[in-house]
């Protein structure tokens, strides 16, 4: 059976549905539904991820939906902490649903900080919530793959999460036609500001517009730094700068510290196999304050959806945070845009199966099809059963539906004589089993899960 998630779940994120009562049926504005259908689109992306983490060496942790709201007000700043859902619980304690998974990963990582070894490369999968206006490919909770290696200062670092990732995408069938990791350096920008003549306490509020680049137009971004106090004329200059900085880059001319990491960086991903996947990027800057190094957004070739995943390297967040400080880099891959351009690819597109559905013709062999299917079972087969008896029409149909391969059949004739009939239904090819041997036929079929 084949699955299209944007058709199925359309009504629910239009929040259409509504019970005969009046009942509203769709979930909470910006939050998702996950019938069986969807699900299957969800498990084959994080079977990509869990794939591409273990394989690269990573070490999953996990960690409360709920965090002490203290925590997250640490790191949030800037717009998140507004989208932060906070509540104080019977104790009247100050929580809030986590919005991300870095101030939990920075908790556990200090607080375990002798049983941890260091580099520590770890990942998760979090549900993360935000109270944000809800627009395509952004909703007010998703999940996230996190990846983070603590304690690394070498570039390596960067290229080697970034080579998980492009697995992560070519295990979905994304190539690197069909997304591109723009990537640029924070202070090769802060240094920029500087040279302008931009105050250092104006550089994050600068950033933050910047950061808006791809989604705003230049002269509407021009206006937004105006509105910060930066004079028309050197608004315009930062954008004339990052032009040229782009070809300074490109040319390999005058490799400043910051840019002689990104001459590493780019050295090492070509090295790991993904140089394909990279572009450098001025207009990439990540509106966040802990970001120190290479910053990466990556992005649909066309540029038609929102970033796919972002992040790079933050070594003040651990000391910011808890006073001990520690290198680190990380990447978030968020679920919805990932699920958005699967579908405009024709990727998304999931078959459930299973090997073998079967049922009864007549309702006194009930119980004798629902034994022979958890015979089946226990021969290592998976196996569904029609629960009530029913004639050929609708148990063909409920099999066809389930994805069986083969429909396994009782009917009282042949069930007089011992036998069950077994119908492989892409082929429509029936043969007759002693009802005993069934499960050992269907193991030797190879139609183990």
């Amino acid at each position: 059976m084949v699955f299209n998630r944007a058709e199925v779940f359309n009504a629910y994120l239009e929040g259409i549905l509504m019970a005969d009562d009046g009942l509203d049926l769709a979930p909470p504005r910006g939050m998702r539904d996950f019938p069986p259908d969807a699900i299957l689109l969800r498990d084959k992306i994080f079977n990509a991820w869990t794939k591409a983490s273990t394989e690269a060496g990573f070490l999953k942790y996990d960690a409360p939906v709920v965090e002490n709201f203290d925590l997250l007000a640490r790191k949030a700043g800037e717009e998140v902490a507004d989208q932060i859902y906070v509540f104080s619980d019977k104790s009247d304690r100050r929580l809030a649903l986590r919005p991300e998974a870095t101030p939990s990963l920075v908790r556990i990582i200090t607080g375990n900080k002798h049983k941890v070894l260091f580099p520590a490369k770890w990942w998760t999968i979090a549900q993360c919530f935000r109270y944000e206006r809800t627009t395509k490919g952004r909703k007010r909770e998703h999940y996230q793959w996190n990846l983070d290696i603590i304690g690394e200062p070498s570039i390596m670092a960067e290229a080697w999460i970034l080579a998980a990732a492009v697995n992560a995408l070519k295990l979905l069938g994304l190539g690197p036609d069909d997304v591109k990791i723009r990537f640029n350096h924070r202070k090769l920008i802060t240094a920029l500001l500087t040279e302008i003549g931009i105050a250092e306490a104006s550089h994050l509020d600068v950033l933050l517009i910047l950061d808006k680049q791809g989604k705003v137009e230049v002269p509407a971004l021009v206006q937004m730094l105006v509105e910060k106090g930066i004079s028309k004329e050197i608004a315009e200059t930062i954008f004339n700068r990052l032009t040229t900085l782009h070809t300074d880059v490109a040319n390999g001319e005058n490799l400043s510290g910051p840019q002689k990491e990104i001459s590493d960086f780019l050295n090492y991903g070509m090295a790991l196999g993904i140089g394909d996947y990279l572009c450098f990027d001025p207009g990439v800057v990540r509106g966040l304050a802990y970001y120190t190094g290479i910053v990466f957004e990556a992005f649909d070739a066309g540029r038609e959806l929102r970033a796919v995943f972002g992040g790079g390297r933050y070594d003040n967040l651990f000391s910011d945070m808890t006073g001990e400080a520690r290198c680190a880099v990380g990447l978030g891959f968020g679920d919805v845009v990932l699920g958005e351009l699967l579908e405009a690819k024709k990727l998304a597109e999931v078959k459930t199966t299973i090997p073998a559905c079967v049922g009864s013709f007549d309702k006194s062999l009930e119980s004798d099809a629902a034994v022979l299917a958890k015979n089946i079972i226990s021969a290592g087969v998976s196996a569904d059963v029609l629960l009530s008896a029913g004639g050929p029409k609708k148990f063909f149909q409920y099999a066809d539906r389930r994805g069986a391969r083969f429909a396994v059949l009782l009917a009282p004739d042949e069930f007089k004589s011992g036998l069950a009939l077994i119908k492989e239904l892409g082929t429509g090819e029936q043969t007759k089993v002693p009802i005993a041997e069934v499960p050992a036929w269907l193991a030797g079929k190879a139609v183990k899960p």
